[in-house]
């Protein structure tokens, strides 16, 4: 099973608990997505796609927001590179997004190069690896995914096919549902790849989702159905 997720309402939990730095905040969701992780990995998903930062959040967003965004990944990048979690659950990471678009567009080139190259460090650390995949989407939107896609179709001048197009995503594997807590909306993640997908909105902030919360969703999913395309 592959799920993709939205962690939405980081700045709503900091003043919701009164957290006055969003450093701290930033922080606690990235501890909730390890523990989101490992749910996944107890209850059998062997794929998981985060949606960790749109390229619509580094146009929109301020300057200080995503720099301190970019300071957890990094912080985060170099201790995921020795984290038991990711190298004894054997997890392969690997970054899908436009990094050229983050390295040109960052508030802090130095700050995006270092970024980068630790993430590129993680893909390489755990290439191997084959019990979980976690793609990791920064600087990722689903329509710019589409027109990179088509652009190296042409670029290589494959036929424009629908199986060539997929080849040519930064998210390969369709995922069977989506989640998003806190709002009803997919903002441009997974545009393609979720055309059948099972969609679920929890009325949650991210990290208030609990493990309960996830058991449910994949209970209802595996009640349901499914009818592509009707």
């Amino acid at each position: 099973m592959h799920i993709g997720v939205i962690p939405d309402g980081n700045r709503r939990y900091m003043i919701k608990k009164g957290i006055k730095n969003l450093l701290n905040s930033y922080d606690m969701g990235i501890t909730r997505f390890f523990d989101f992780l490992e749910w996944c990995r107890k209850l059998g998903v062997n794929e998981v796609t985060i949606y960790a930062l749109s390229i619509e959040n580094i146009k929109n967003r301020s300057k200080d927001e995503i720099h301190t965004l970019l300071k957890t990944f990094n912080q985060h990048a170099l201790s995921a590179l020795k984290d038991k979690r990711i190298h004894k659950n054997k997890i392969r990471i690997q970054v899908c997004g436009d990094m050229d678009y983050l390295l040109n567009n960052g508030v802090d080139r130095t700050l995006s190069q270092k970024v980068v190259d630790n993430l590129r460090k993680l893909e390489e650390s755990t290439k191997d690896y084959g019990n979980m995949k976690l793609n990791l989407a920064i600087a990722y939107g689903g329509r710019q995914e589409i027109l990179h896609s088509v652009k190296e179709l042409v670029k290589s001048k494959l036929k424009i096919t629908e199986d060539n197009l997929r080849k040519h995503l930064w998210v390969k594997d369709y995922p069977d549902l989506v989640i998003r807590t806190s709002e009803e909306r997919l903002s441009n993640f997974l545009t393609w790849q979720s055309a059948y997908s099972e969609i679920y909105f929890v009325n949650k902030l991210w990290q208030e989702l609990e493990e309960r919360d996830l058991v449910n969703i994949i209970d209802d999913y595996n009640a349901r159905e499914r009818r592509f395309g009707g």
